[in-house]
Parts: structure tokens; C-alpha cells; sequence
């Protein structure tokens, strides 16, 4: 399970409770790639956006050791926040047997992962890992909102946005979609935009305590 967010690879860990005997976790690509040479894994859950390798690279790096020492391809099943159409080839090519779209179902991780036939489905950690993604995405907003070049605000912005989405706050995650497209081309997010990002978090907070 390779992902750079620490509570995203809870969530999957939760998901796939009961389908492994033993999950291997990685925070980037290069560490990911150097367990992969160590032993043979039924899957790979791989995020694509990652500091130091990315996903793309290290699926790439995979599949070419796998051709060199003349194994059979390890199922590979990309995760990504990305729903542009021109990524699912990017991500094909990169070496995936598939890919999912987050927000990720838990159902549909079992079913491309061949396991739904084996595995019930678990009961859903909301509840108790919500607090600590509030927490973590009001700081990753202040450090954003600290940051002076839009390379570097897309790149948090990104990082956000994957989170946020993995729990299924779709519409949160549409708006942090379109002001990271918007620092992409070099534009950066005003302080009122912020503030109204800081201020639906707090709302989306509010609600979920009340339940």
C-alpha cells in the first residue's frame, strides 16, 4: 500500500481488513520500489502524486525489474484524484492493471482487487479517523495559505484535494480541484478564497460532530 498520507493508508487499511494476511505500507514510490525487490505481493494499491518518486515512475521501475528477473506481472491497481480522461492512459502506460477514481468505495476496491468474492465488506472508520482529517486538512490549508509560488501551492493543493476526496467530500474536493487548476497555470489563490476553503472545513466539521 503506497501512499504519502498517512490517514489515507488507514482508510485503506480498514478497507482491506480481513483480505491479507500481512499489508507492507510505503510513503513514496522509492520506498515502495525497494519492497517490491524484497518479495512477491498478491497487490500493489499505488497513489500517483508523491514526493521523491511518484507513482507513475515507480510503476515503471516495477514493471521493468519484473521483466528483468523474468516474473510475472504483480496486479497493480493505482489510486488517483485526477478525472481527467487523457491521465487513465498516463497511468496504463505507466505499468497499472487498473486504476480507481477516488473517492474509493470499499466495495469496488475488493471487486478490482479480485478479493469480493472472499472478503465482507468492513464497517467504515468515519468516525473515528474524521477528527484527525479535519485536523490535518486545516493545517495543510495554513501551510498552503503561507506558501509564495503557485508550483508549490498546486502541489499542497493536490495533496489536499486526494485526501479529501479518498472520504468522500466531493463537492469540497471540486472546489479545491478548481483553484488548483488555476495555480497550475500560475495563478495564486487570493486570501478570501482561503478563508471561504477554511470556513466550508469548519462547516463540513460542524456537521459531522452533530451526527
Amino acid at each position: 500500500m503506497v501512499d504519502d498520507v498517512e490517514l489515507n493508508r488507514e482508510i485503506f487499511r480498514t478497507h482491506l481488513e480481513g483480505a491479507f494476511r500481512h499489508i507492507d505500507e510505503a510513503a513514496d514510490g522509492l520506498a515502495a520500489l525497494a519492497l517490491f525487490k524484497q518479495q512477491r505481493y498478491d497487490a500493489v494499491l499505488m497513489d500517483m502524486e508523491m514526493p521523491i518518486l511518484d507513482g507513475y515512475d515507480a510503476m515503471k521501475a516495477m514493471r521493468a525489474w519484473e521483466r528483468e528477473q523474468q516474473l510475472p506481472r504483480t496486479l497493480i491497481l493505482a489510486v488517483t484524484s485526477s478525472d481527467f480522461p487523457e491521465d487513465e492512459q498516463r497511468i496504463l502506460a505507466a505499468g497499472a492493471t487498473a486504476y480507481l477514481a477516488k473517492p474509493v468505495k470499499q466495495q469496488a476496491l475488493l471487486t478490482a482487487l479480485h478479493l469480493h468474492q472472499t472478503v465482507e465488506p468492513a464497517s467504515h472508520p468515519m468516525a473515528n479517523l474524521l477528527p484527525r482529517v479535519f485536523a490535518y486538512a486545516t493545517a495543510m490549508l495554513d501551510d498552503i495559505a503561507g506558501l509564495d509560488n503557485p508550483e508549490a501551492v498546486s502541489k499542497g493543493l493536490h495533496q489536499l484535494r486526494g485526501m479529501i476526496a479518498v472520504y468522500g467530500f466531493v463537492d469540497f474536493a471540486e472546489r479545491l480541484k478548481q483553484i488548483h487548476t488555476a495555480a497550475q497555470q500560475g495563478k495564486m489563490p487570493e486570501k478570501t478564497v482561503l478563508d471561504r476553503l477554511h470556513k466550508e472545513l469548519l462547516d463540513l466539521k460542524v456537521a459531522f460532530s452533530k451526527n
